[in-house]
């Protein structure tokens, strides 16, 4: 899609409408699909696979709003707004993570060391997602 037919995509309320259904609904399916991965490796260092879905599965909804509305208020040029959008969306982010980190006991340090790369690289692709769509 070229940039003036995605900018106005982008323009239409009903698209905007239907485009955060999608990625709820996104978002909800990867929810559930990261809760059999973490399960997997962490289980078996005291996680609670059950309590970490619900955290995750709970936090997943306003993660994907806000996250979706942080960049709609940026292409709207309302950075205040944005701002607020982007508060909510880092919180809801990592709050399964730290749940992960607070539960779990005698993991390996390479595990730990995985889990850290994999934050990292997802919390840098998303920043300079932001910045992207910040300078735009």
């Amino acid at each position: 899609m070229r940039i003036r037919e995605f900018a106005k995509f982008l323009d239409d309320v009903e698209n905007r409408r239907k485009g955060l259904r999608i990625w709820i609904v996104l978002v909800l399916i990867w929810s559930i699909t990261r809760t059999f991965i973490v399960g997997a490796f962490f289980h078996k260092y005291g996680l609670n696979t059950f309590r970490y879905f619900l955290i995750d599965f709970l936090s997943s909804i306003p993660y994907a709003y806000a996250s979706a509305h942080s960049l709609l208020a940026l292409y709207d040029k309302r950075f205040k707004a944005a701002y607020g959008w982007i508060g909510l969306t880092v919180i809801s982010f990592y709050l399964p993570d730290l749940y992960i980190i607070e539960t779990s006991h005698h993991v390996p340090p390479s595990i730990y060391t995985g889990f850290a790369i994999a934050l990292a690289v997802l919390s840098l692709l998303a920043l300079t997602q932001w910045r992207a769509h910040r300078n735009k």
